[in-house]
């Protein structure tokens, strides 16, 4: 069988990586490293929406007047903006546990969680808010809203974050 196979199979010293015995650990680390950058693009990502989605409800108008004049689209961005400040927060605060030598691991997974939420949000939005031009292949917010679902899943699913991050917390 395949697992009698690699039981079988004794990879040369000169050939490991890492401490014998300790690959699992070294995967696993790997993978906090992957959620935190994964987090971290989420922000950056969601602030790109921001941006491009602010920019446009500056120059479009509708009915002879800017869309940004417009109340559902300013509530639209102070919603946008508000789960980028808060996302961001996380990530600085999570970032410098892991500078200090931590690795907060129920953390990272909530944050990976977060910050890909906040993408979703953002993304959604900001196609929105750009209607037709929102949605033309080539577009900054169409590239990116077809990129959130890569991020959540990537580094684990939303609910494999969950599950680990409930482990860590003992709940």
């Amino acid at each position: 069988t395949a697992a009698l196979y690699f039981e079988d199979c004794k990879v040369p010293v000169a050939n490991l990586l890492g401490e014998e015995n300790h690959g699992f650990l070294g995967i696993m680390q790997n993978f906090n490293r992957e959620r935190l950058m994964l987090a971290a693009m989420a922000v950056a990502f969601s602030q790109v929406c921001h941006d491009d989605a602010l920019a446009w409800a500056r120059e479009r108008e509708t009915f002879g007047k800017p869309l940004l004049t417009r109340q559902v689209i300013r509530h639209k961005l102070v919603d946008m903006a508000q789960a980028i400040g808060a996302t961001r927060a996380y990530l600085e605060a999570i970032a410098w546990k892991v500078q200090q030598g931590q690795w907060p691991i129920a953390e990272v997974c909530m944050l990976k969680n977060q910050a890909t939420q906040c993408l979703e949000l953002c993304a959604k939005e900001a196609v929105q808010i750009l209607g037709g031009a929102g949605y033309i292949h080539g577009a900054k917010v169409e590239r990116i809203y077809r990129e959130t679902k890569v991020l959540s899943i990537g580094g684990g699913a939303e609910e494999i974050m969950k599950e680990l991050a409930a482990r860590q917390l003992g709940v």
